[in-house]
């Protein structure tokens, strides 16, 4: 254990503007827990630990300042105290940016946990975390949902749901992106249609550089006449799903969507 704290923790750091149109690293991940602390960012205790934070910075196109840090040694070689650091060292590091390019978004503060909670499944009506609120108990009951996959929420810059439909095999994804991760998607939905043919979608103007934040409505195994595979969720059923999913997600950035 001495050897370990010894041990000097590498890092790898990326800076760039929320205009990038990329995310990368924990900013994408959808299986990330929000880093919290006041932050909008999110954090991967993963093979490699990760963080990514999103600071506004009017300055800067995308209006927004987006850093990158991840850990170069498998987690099973760090102890708790390196994995903090991690986080750590990616909110400061944001912090000494935002001031050298003269941001004026809030910042948060340091944090004193990382989150290393991972996917958790349980029944609909007990979710509490991003699944809370996509279903209420109307459609819940005529849908037929089951049980829901979620991750913790705060302020994650992606965010998952997924609800278990009464047909083995069958579920609904919920996504949530926001900055630079919402970019990246919807940059990728325009570009290769066919890989989200039968999604439903929404967008939502966010304040500073959360950006479009864009939201999507996704039924696995996806519905497909040729192999006789059919929807389980009627459009307006998808819809209103997504309106619910979006509005929890919406509120819990700073971002009402109506």
């Amino acid at each position: 254990m001495g050897g370990q704290r010894d041990r000097v923790l590498q890092l790898e750091l990326n800076i760039r503007p929320a205009a990038a149109h990329r995310a990368g690293g924990a900013a994408e991940d959808s299986s990330a827990t929000p880093i919290g602390f006041g932050w909008n960012g999110s954090f991967v205790s993963g093979h490699t630990p990760e963080a990514a934070v999103l600071v506004d910075c009017a300055p800067l196109p995308g209006k927004g300042l987006l850093v990158l840090a991840e850990a170069r040694e498998d987690i099973e070689e760090l102890s708790d105290e390196q994995v903090l650091q991690v986080a750590r060292f990616t909110t400061e590091s944001a912090r000494r940016a935002a001031e050298r390019f003269g941001c004026e978004g809030p910042l948060g503060q340091r944090p004193s946990t990382v989150d290393r909670a991972g996917w958790r499944t349980l029944p609909l009506a007990r979710a509490e975390g991003t699944c809370r609120d996509a279903a209420d108990s109307r459609d819940t009951s005529r849908l037929g949902l089951t049980t829901a996959s979620e991750m913790p929420v705060g302020g994650a810059l992606t965010e998952e749901c997924s609800l278990n439909l009464p047909t083995k095999g069958h579920h609904v994804r919920l996504s949530a992106y926001y900055g630079p991760s919402s970019q990246q998607e919807i940059h990728l939905d325009n570009r290769y249609p066919g890989s989200v043919k039968g999604a439903v979608t929404r967008s939502h103007p966010c304040k500073g550089a959360l950006g479009k934040a864009y939201f999507k409505f996704e039924e696995f195994p996806r519905p497909e006449a040729e192999k006789g595979v059919r929807s389980s969720v009627r459009s307006e059923d998808a819809q209103r799903l997504l309106t619910s999913f979006a509005t929890a997600s919406g509120s819990r950035h700073g971002c009402p969507v109506t």
